[in-house]
């Protein structure tokens, strides 16, 4: 297997790009698709994502393809600065509007709730 290193700089100006229904679609990297969102945390609230967290994976210990129609390549929930601010990273191989309908769709199937 041959490897080719790559990059692709997503611009800082997206107006111009190919807009989809929850922003901009970015061309495909060599990294599939992907996101990484950082947020301050609701005071109070780090107990239910860390809850959310283990509910998460004892659904998929229940059914460990649970989460394949994603494509689902890598997902990372961080809390970080003493609980007051959360990382949620996922690289995919679909579009992050068609993974984020069907996101919303297996975890309200599946009776997983969100955080």
């Amino acid at each position: 297997m041959e490897i080719k290193p790559q990059a692709v700089v997503i611009p800082k100006e997206t107006d111009h790009l190919e807009q989809g229904k929850y922003g901009p679609v970015f061309p495909r990297t060599p990294a599939c698709y992907g996101f990484t969102i950082i947020a301050d945390v609701k005071p109070g609230r780090a107990a239910a994502i860390r809850e959310h967290g283990h509910t998460l994976a004892k659904a998929l210990e229940q059914d460990p393809y649970l989460l394949a129609p994603l494509k689902l390549h890598y997902l990372r929930w961080v809390l970080f600065d003493d609980d007051a601010r959360f990382m949620y990273q996922g690289i995919f191989d679909t579009d992050f509007d068609k993974y984020t309908e069907d996101a919303v769709a297996l975890f309200s199937k599946s009776g997983v709730s969100t955080a």
